[in-house]
């Protein structure tokens, strides 16, 4: 059943050429060079990079003239430790090159781990007393000259972690599956056509059956109705255990997804030390998109928000030290009864506008408080609202950052948001494609209401901005996708919003640009984790980066794409991935490994947490609740558990609300309601949403029928049975009306009764015309 590790046979056969080749021995020792690939700054004619890399001292890479930085990177077939590198290079007059490093590549930049400005030799050794962990390795050289490398070696060799533990042979989602939801396996070692059974952990009992395919094992048809663990068996080997129920990975992630946000909150969570790139949340910066997520919660699923303990009250400024003084209390506090993410709302907008924030995503954010604000109304003065919507009118132009506003990462070229935004972020995540399209459509949606004039303005921007990616963006170049990590989501929903809520307004083209990221993303998921990979062909993820926010914010992406494409088969499949891709967060990957370290003490059924987390750092997370620590770099893949703890981990506020605006589309996607005239005089409401998380207790929703002249009646709807996802209420109407409680609802032939779930752009609704 055991597969042959091809990596190492990559490196034995590089050891076999080392010793076949002719020429000076130091060089062929072990020189992993000989395995990687190079690329560099420039070539001149046909001296390309490879040259320097091809263990033949007669060939060589030749740089152009160019400015003074010139570079050749190498990049390994893994994860190598590094003892010593070699270079053999000059200048095109023959003199040494006196100022060079050898450089790795961490968290989006290059790092020098050896740095000399006055190089006499033209033939250079350097040992490492402690080896250097990477992939890819840089040697930069600053000089005005041509630059001349005959052989750049790199000697070491593979790295395996001693401290890694031993990775199951089944690799499922540790906490559970959701009820009639993709649910999937990977077996990385397991042969195709091998059986597989799922066992009962009380019973023992066989309860269904199965065979692994491209060592994957699917068992969406298996969707049983009882509490009990179970756990995929092949031979000898079984998975951790899992349960399957409705909603179970709302059940899981509704209450920490809350409670994160709670603690992660600057000067007033689990600390109230002041830090650097901070302002609402610590280590927020300005691209946190945690306003937009929260909202985009409470949108989705209100009453399981409303439903929730209070856990958060006001804390005033004035109670704080004088160097908090402005840090927030603009806004007149909200009621003591709002639901917490009202109160985490509320936070987030007040510190924005007592500290007149005006970075472009900072007030493109706040756009989302103003369009959200109607259903928040009852426990936000509305003084919340003016404030914030007088600020937006004069500052939503504004081109100029004040400095308070933002930080090194910055790289807007201007911040007035009804401009063309044409330029792209990096891996950091800081200003990815299109995202000032819904705050400008929220914008205009806003001032239309407040009867101004000059409301399509907002609109046009939007309309501009969407015809432009549509014409411009290459969904196969990574930097328009993957590329913008945890901020990836932004793309694709700015499409599907203003497909669906202007959908006769929206420009030529929309849909199929929706349809060539779909066709995009799942060709490069075809792999045995369901995974979409970073490029066709090459890394899987960013290389040096800590990507899980990527990981955890790509559902909301496929939903969102899902939403607008009609081919049935591309929407399963996104369906499928938007699955694969919480299952791998969950443990379905290499590492075998949850995200967050401490996810077996936090999350209902997880039992092997990621490595470590990060100590101290800006946002100091360690006492925050449901922090996603790290995730599987490129080098893991496809199935290197081997090389365990590498790179970089660490939590950030920005992974998690990737992971809140995933959940906010989930939960718009599974909701349904139908309204339907079942029997003469009855109409019959039957609601599904992510509410009942305890199929022990039947369930019971208020919801209100309004009808076309305006009148309204609350129906109370009862869960159809345990392990349902549905509830379902009849009302009954006579003479002309509706009567339940103490409300009537006054109808006539030709009147139209409306039912609905979810708030504005992610309300459901169902109608219907009394016929008599």
């Amino acid at each position: 059943m055991k597969k042959i590790n091809t990596r190492n046979i990559l490196f034995i056969a590089v050891f076999v050429l080392l010793l076949l080749l002719s020429g000076n021995e130091t060089w062929c020792q072990n020189n992993l060079a000989l395995a990687g690939t190079a690329t560099a700054s420039s070539t001149e004619g046909s001296n390309t990079s490879d040259k320097a890399i091809d263990g033949n001292k007669e060939t060589s890479w030749i740089s152009d003239v160019g400015g003074k930085n010139k570079w050749l990177t190498v990049v390994l077939p893994g994860a190598t430790e590094i003892k010593k590198v070699q270079a053999s290079m000059e200048t095109s007059s023959g003199d040494p090159i006196p100022y060079f490093a050898i450089q790795t590549f961490l968290n989006g930049s290059w790092r020098n781990q050896v740095n000399h400005t006055d190089n006499d030799q033209k033939e250079i050794t350097l040992t490492f007393e402690k080896a250097i962990l990477t992939d890819r390795i840089r040697l930069s050289i600053n000089v005005d000259d041509v630059v001349i490398v005959s052989e750049f070696g790199i000697h070491g060799h593979q790295y395996v972690d001693s401290t890694a533990t031993e990775v199951k042979k089944i690799l499922v989602n540790q906490s559970g599956y959701n009820l009639e939801k993709p649910k999937r396996f990977t077996a990385p070692e397991v042969s195709d056509n091998t059986p597989f059974t799922i066992k009962n952990t009380s019973s023992g009992e066989e309860v269904y059956h199965g065979v692994v395919q491209n060592n994957i094992g699917d068992f969406t048809l298996f969707n049983p109705t009882t509490g009990d663990e179970y756990v995929v068996a092949i031979d000898t080997f079984t998975s951790y255990p899992f349960r399957i129920a409705p909603f179970w990975l709302e059940h899981v992630s509704y209450r920490n997804m809350i409670d994160f946000m709670i603690g992660a909150r600057h000067y007033t969570g689990t600390s109230d030390k002041i830090r650097s790139l901070s302002w609402a949340w610590r280590d927020g910066d300005f691209f946190n998109w945690a306003l937009q997520s929260m909202i985009a919660l409470y949108l989705s699923n209100p009453e399981a928000y409303k439903r929730m303990e209070k856990k958060v009250s006001y804390v005033s400024n004035s109670s704080f030290p004088s160097e908090y003084e402005g840090k927030w209390g603009k806004l007149e506090p909200y009621d003591k009864n709002a639901p917490d993410i009202v109160k985490l709302i509320h936070w987030d907008v007040d510190v924005k506008i007592s500290q007149e924030l005006e970075h472009e995503h900072q007030k493109a954010e706040l756009a989302h408080f103003l369009y959200a604000f109607p259903y928040f109304k009852q426990w936000l003065p509305q003084q919340n609202f003016d404030i914030v919507y007088e600020y937006l009118k004069n500052k939503w132009t504004k081109k100029v950052v004040s400095k308070k506003s933002t930080t090194q990462y910055d790289k807007s070229p201007e911040h007035n948001l009804l401009m063309l935004k044409t330029k792209m972020g990096t891996n950091k995540g800081e200003l990815p494609p299109g995202h000032s399209v819904i705050p400008n459509l929220m914008m205009y949606e806003v001032a239309k209401k407040q009867n101004e004039a000059d409301a399509d303005k907002y609109f046009d921007a939007a309309y501009s901005q969407i015809e432009w990616m549509i014409t411009n963006l290459d969904w196969k170049d990574p930097l328009t996708t993957k590329g913008q990590r945890m901020s990836e989501h932004i793309t694709m929903r700015a499409f599907a919003y203003f497909y669906h809520q202007y959908q006769e307004k929206a420009p030529e083209g929309l849909y199929e640009k929706v349809l060539d990221w779909a066709k995009v993303m799942i060709s490069r998921s075809d792999n045995m984790w369901d995974f979409r990979k970073y490029t066709d062909s090459g890394d899987w993820v960013p290389a040096g980066w800590n990507e899980t926010g990527n990981i955890l914010g790509f559902p909301a992406c496929a939903l969102a794409a899902a939403s607008v494409i009609n081919d049935k088969d591309l929407k399963n499949r996104l369906n499928q991935l938007v699955w694969s891709h919480f299952d791998d967060a969950f443990g379905r990957n290499p590492t075998g490994r949850h995200f967050s370290y401490d996810g077996p003490s936090e999350i209902e059924g997880v039992d092997l947490g990621w490595y470590s987390y990060h100590h101290g750092g800006i946002g100091l997370l360690e006492p925050v609740r449901f922090v996603f620590d790290g995730s599987p770099k490129t080098n893991h893949y496809p199935n290197h558990p081997e090389i365990g703890n590498l790179g970089w981990t660490e939590g950030w506020v920005q992974f998690n609300t990737a992971y809140n605006i995933s959940m906010a589309y989930l939960a718009h996607s599974d909701t349904e309601i139908e309204l339907k005239n079942t029997k003469k005089k009855i109409l019959t409401v039957r609601l599904k949403t992510p509410l009942n998380f305890d199929p022990k207790e039947i369930d019971k929703l208020e919801i209100k029928a309004t009808s076309s002249s305006g009148d309204s009646a609350t129906i109370t709807l009862k869960e159809e049975s345990p392990y349902s996802k549905y509830l379902i209420g009849n009302i009954e109407y006579r003479g002309g009306k509706i009567n339940t409680k103490d409300e009537v609802l006054q109808l006539k032939k030709g009147d139209e009764v409306s039912v609905s779930y979810g708030l504005g752009y992610f309300e459901k609704k169902a109608s219907m015309v009394v016929k008599r």
